[in-house]
């Protein structure tokens, strides 16, 4: 068999929907803010992070033309390439004055250049090279052995990018240039020069990734296709001059983007451009938690406002679920109290409005309960009373029914028959009242036991009256109270034919109405006065055949089908009295509440 659940108690369903509507939903909605946060502030730092590359790009992409513009501008001077082949053509002795003009000519396009030009070579097709500014450190036939040669060879006032190139200038073998070549034109003048390699400074490129926006270990690289780092900000280590192959693998497949990676178990975020001139790449590394350093800030400051509003919600909700709970559960106490028969519990109203209203409302309903419980006692005490008092006239009951069947025996041997049948009459009226089988009798012994009583009248009186009958035959089946009717016929005898001068006569009418059984005496007699119907009500007993008066008739009824049933009494015009008993209908003796209980 199956156990029911206990049931929750009220607290603990309000906690629960406490949880599960407010605090949970409080928790959800900061963590969805933080993570909405987090995701605008890494995409914000990724868009500024893409625009300052484009910036930077932009600004290597103006400095590789201005390289290119310098280099075309020499290349392409036929008073520079007359002056280099002059000097290449003359004695040692009279070289001087060419390298002078030389040297200012190339001057005034240095000035343009900020200082950006480390060295311009001029490589003659007889052999032999001059260089201006700073010497080379590779000789004439290495570079002419390079891989871009060939290149410069084949194509006439074009400037080639060469790009990177490290330890080219004397005395330097560590530092990083950029280097671009080109052969003038042999259509423009003769001259002498096979290509002129130009040699520049990667400190401006540097200075550019200086402007770095994000502080911190974050760095700008700019590097090759190959990975080489041509220049970098500050934040780079002076010996790192490769990026990652890894990395390097990721931002060689487009021309821009970003992505987060763990480099050097480091997790980084990623963005990257390239320039087109060079075929560059500019990529800035930003420490994934310098990124989000302020997002946990405040993250943390978030939580801790959280958990401080929740703490204090709780705390407040606790103390209102308290004071609301606390009068429900001292009414739960004082009910298991009543349950277990103590009715004299009451409430001290205190908590809310609805609370005050339901202990009062409770302390009413034991006050109710107690008053209908003393009611109920004084009713049964009534009734027994009325039952004594019913009881009260009879003697023993062997007694009088053997005296009367003596009586009775002498009649016949007498040869006295009317004497004979009236004791017959009243032996037979006598048993049925001594009968102890309930308190409810048949509608048709009843009838019976008032034509017994009528015809003691009858013989008492000399025939003075005569009794008309109207009883529905299908109500002679149902239940009635014993000697219900009998008090109301002899009153009618009585009090109300007998002082008549003229015979008089006595209706009996019985009927059913619904779940109803009407029962009417009404007599001709001569009346009775309206004051005397209140004095007879407030009457508590009448000298009658069996000590019950009309109130007491009126009171059996009330005590046993409750106040809507009973007796109504009223006077008749010219002279006459209507007495109607109302009582429900009762088809089965097991209905008799006298039974029942015993």
């Amino acid at each position: 068999m199956n156990r029911l659940r206990k049931p929750w108690k009220t607290s603990t369903t309000l906690y629960i929907l406490l949880f599960t509507m407010v605090v949970l939903p409080i928790i959800t909605i900061s963590a969805t803010i933080l993570q909405v946060y987090k995701r605008d502030l890494i995409q914000q730092t990724t868009d500024r992070s893409q625009q300052t590359l484009h910036a930077v790009k932009y600004s290597i992409e103006q400095e590789i033309n201005n390289v290119v513009t310098f280099s075309a501008a020499v290349g392409m001077d036929s008073e520079i390439l007359e002056t280099a082949t002059l000097m290449n053509e003359s004695s040692s002795n009279e070289r001087q004055p060419y390298s002078n003009d030389l040297s200012k000519a190339l001057g005034k396009y240095s000035s343009s250049m900020s200082g950006r030009v480390q060295s311009v070579n001029f490589f003659f097709k007889n052999g032999g090279s001059y260089s201006y500014l700073k010497d080379l450190a590779v000789s004439d036939s290495g570079l002419r052995t390079s891989s871009w040669y060939s290149k410069t060879i084949s194509e006439q006032d074009h400037v080639h990018f060469i790009g990177k190139q490290m330890g080219v200038l004397y005395g330097s073998p560590t530092s990083t240039s950029i280097v671009t070549t080109i052969r003038p034109s042999y259509y423009q003048m003769l001259h002498n020069v096979d290509f002129i390699y130009f040699v520049f400074s990667t400190d401006y490129f540097e200075k550019m990734l200086w402007q770095n926006p994000i502080s911190g270990s974050s760095a700008f690289r700019i590097v090759t296709a190959d990975g080489d780092v041509i220049a970098s900000s500050y934040n780079l280590p002076p010996d790192e001059h490769e990026v990652d192959a890894s990395l390097m693998e990721r931002i060689s497949k487009g021309t821009e983007g970003n992505f987060v990676d763990t480099i050097d178990g480091e997790k980084m975020l990623v963005t990257y451009a390239t320039v087109g001139i060079a075929d560059w790449k500019v990529v800035y590394k930003i420490p994934y938690g310098e990124l989000t350093a302020k997002y946990n800030s405040i993250y943390e400051l978030l939580l801790f406002a959280t958990a401080v509003i929740t703490v204090i919600f709780l705390f407040i909700s606790f103390y209102l679920l308290h004071y609301l709970m606390k009068p429900i559960h001292v009414l739960v106490v004082k009910m298991s109290r009543v349950m277990e028969g103590n009715l004299n519990t009451k409430i001290e109203a205190s908590g809310s409005a609805e609370t005050v209203t339901l202990g009062r409302t409770f302390n009413h309903m034991m006050d109710q309960i107690k008053l209908l419980i003393k009611q109920t006692e004084l009713q049964e005490k009534a009734k027994q009373k009325a039952e004594f008092a019913a009881m009260q006239s009879q003697i023993n009951p062997h007694f009088l029914i053997n005296t009367l069947n003596s009586i009775k025996l002498m009649a016949m041997i007498s040869r006295v028959d009317n004497i004979r049948n009236m004791t017959q009459a009243l032996i037979r009226l006598v048993s049925s009242s001594f009968n102890r089988g309930g308190s409810l009798t048949l509608l048709s012994d009843e009838i019976e036991n008032l034509k017994q009583y009528i015809f003691i009248m009858e013989t008492r009186y000399g025939n003075k009256f005569e009794v008309k009958w109207d009883v529905d035959p299908s109500a002679t089946s149902f239940y009635i109270l014993k000697l219900l009717l009998q008090p109301i016929l002899e009153n009618a005898i009585t009090h109300g034919l007998v002082s008549k001068e003229t015979n008089g006569l006595i209706t009996i009418e019985i009927r059913k109405e619904g779940e109803r059984l009407h029962v009417v005496i009404a007599d001709d007699g001569v009346g009775i006065q309206d004051e005397l119907i209140e004095k007879l009500a407030a009457s508590d007993q009448d000298d009658t055949f069996s000590g019950m008066g009309i109130l007491n008739v009126h009171k059996r009824i009330g005590l046993h089908y409750g106040a809507e049933y009973g007796v109504t009494i009223e006077r008749l015009a010219p002279t006459g009295t209507r007495v109607e008993i109302i009582v429900p209908v009762i088809r089965s003796h097991s209905e008799d509440p006298d039974v029942s209980s015993k």
